[in-house]
């Protein structure tokens, strides 16, 4: 995210893909408070994957001591100062112009901003070295979501609004939302869907290692998600899916195992089961990125997961130990 220095009061501005700047505090981004400065006097706009300024008042903006012809727009460059009505005792510096992109901003002891940020991809899982939250992209609401990996799931979610404070480990940080419409990028990518996949675990004999990969059926697309811990979980869940078709339980229902008992058949804790749950889903979502709802194929309600996917194959030791019985349309 693109961002300015306040010269005088080295506040950090960082830019929506449409910034305003001026006095009329509940209308503009950023508030600069001075009677010769318009209601809404400028703006700053993400334009065809560049950065531009636009003046909108009487008195003028000014860019490198040069003002600004009304209402056409100036490409911005990195090190540019910008001031309004020729003050230029209110100077912002042009520091960063990357992308808009939704962020989460560290604040300092004081609570400003600050230069570190971590860029949001859909999910994360934070602080990476010991997780205890997860924030996660909604596509179907456009909302990103905290949520708590010391609790089980809705439970424990909250919704990010802009300029929302959240603490990761020992620090505040800030989120802030680019404003960029991205429903059209996101439409223009070819969706698959979960029931389209064919899942291949490889298991080793001693059940150490667990090894994920998946098949587009019809365009015969591979993803190999390698070797990871927590395939042993989303195995595991294939595992209560199978048995739960051996027994006539329908499609719809087959699968779900709540998740006290599953701590219990896998030896180990809540928090730790959480973090697995969230590391497959995470790295469904990243590798899978034109497949719809993909961090589904973990789902889960209220204290209840299940494996979605509906054809899988599991191999233990390079013997078949189990597979779904999936009859195509």
């Amino acid at each position: 995210m693109a961002y300015l220095i306040n010269k005088n009061t080295s506040e950090y501005c960082f830019l929506y893909a449409h910034h305003s700047f001026g006095r009329f505090q509940y209308s503009v981004d950023t508030l600069v408070n001075d009677l010769s400065v318009s209601k809404i006097h400028a703006i700053i706009e993400w334009l065809n994957g560049k950065w531009y300024i636009k003046d909108l008042s009487l008195n003028g903006t000014w860019l490198n001591h040069k003002r600004l012809a009304k209402d056409e727009s100036e490409e911005l460059s990195v090190g540019d100062k910008i001031y309004f009505a020729g003050n230029s005792d209110t100077t912002y510096i042009v520091k960063d112009l990357s992308a808009p992109a939704d962020q989460l901003i560290k604040l300092d002891d004081e609570q400003n901003k600050t230069a570190e940020s971590i860029k949001l991809k859909h999910y994360h899982l934070l602080p990476e070295s010991q997780p205890d939250s997860a924030v996660i992209y909604q596509k179907e609401t456009g909302q990103w979501l905290l949520e708590s990996l010391e609790n089980s799931l809705h439970d424990s979610q909250k919704v990010l609004e802009d300029k929302s404070i959240i603490s990761l480990g020992h620090n505040n940080w800030m989120f802030l939302s680019s404003h960029l419409e991205v429903t059209t990028q996101m439409s223009s990518v070819p969706q698959l869907y979960i029931n389209d996949l064919d899942f291949i675990f490889n298991l080793s004999l001693d059940e150490e290692t667990s090894e994920l990969k998946i098949q587009h059926h019809t365009n015969n697309k591979d993803y190999d998600l390698h070797v990871r811990c927590h395939h042993y979980l989303t195995l595991n869940l294939a595992r209560y899916r199978a048995q739960d078709a051996k027994k006539g339980v329908l499609p719809a229902n087959q699968g779900w195992v709540n998740t006290e008992q599953l701590v219990k058949d896998l030896g180990v804790d809540m928090r730790y089961l959480n973090i697995q749950i969230h590391r497959a889903r995470k790295q469904f979502s990243e590798v899978l990125t034109n497949v719809h709802d993909a961090e589904n194929i973990i789902e889960r309600q209220l204290r209840k997961v299940r494996f979605a996917g509906a054809s899988f194959t599991i191999y233990k030791g390079c013997e078949l130990e189990s597979t779904s019985d999936v009859v195509r349309a």
